[in-house]
């Protein structure tokens, strides 16, 4: 079990890693957005390019804190049912539904857009629009997010089990509507 927490820490500070750097991704999108509205605005300028750059950083921010999100315990849960039920019948749900749903459901995506970025790679795929961007590293970085959710959710798997078998405390969970 200690090989398991010890893979299950390094997947965490992973995670943890990305998600410090899509903050200041979020700090640059913000500036961006800023610079093309005085651009439209101001001067009456506009770029494809600057617009789409702006898409992508956002979708990058969702795609890669999805996993430090389920780390935290921030993903949608029904509260109203998780809420009336013991900590350990919580960590049996989450380990169950872990296995069930969140890992298929990655793995299924990361190998589907996996060929999808590997077509967008071929064809060296970019937007319609006059000065667009190339559009394949938007569509590798999918495979990439959800893989690292998959490793997040099999993290969580591990500490769950940990929990159960005494390896580690029960995790807290917060009450409804706190």
């Amino acid at each position: 079990m200690d090989l398991l927490l010890r893979f299950s820490a390094a997947v965490d500070a992973i995670n943890r890693w990305i998600n410090n750097v899509a903050i200041w991704l979020i700090l640059v999108c913000a500036v961006l957005s800023a610079t093309v509205a005085t651009l439209r605005y101001a001067f009456n300028w506009g770029h494809n390019g600057l617009l789409e750059a702006q898409w992508f950083m956002f979708g990058l921010v969702f795609l890669f804190c999805a996993a430090y999100t389920l780390q935290q315990g921030g993903h949608v849960r029904i509260d109203i049912v998780a809420g009336k039920l013991s900590p350990r019948t919580r960590v049996w749900i989450d380990i169950v539904c872990g296995f069930l749903f969140l890992l298929p459901v990655c793995l299924l995506i990361t190998v589907d857009s996996w060929r999808y970025f590997l077509i967008a790679f071929a064809q060296n795929e970019r937007s319609n629009n006059p000065g667009g961007l190339y559009w394949w590293p938007i569509k590798g970085a999918i495979p990439v997010a959800f893989a690292l959710l998959a490793l997040q959710g099999l993290s969580e798997i591990i500490k769950n089990i940990a929990s159960l078998t005494g390896h580690r405390p029960m995790p807290v969970f917060h009450k409804e509507g706190h």
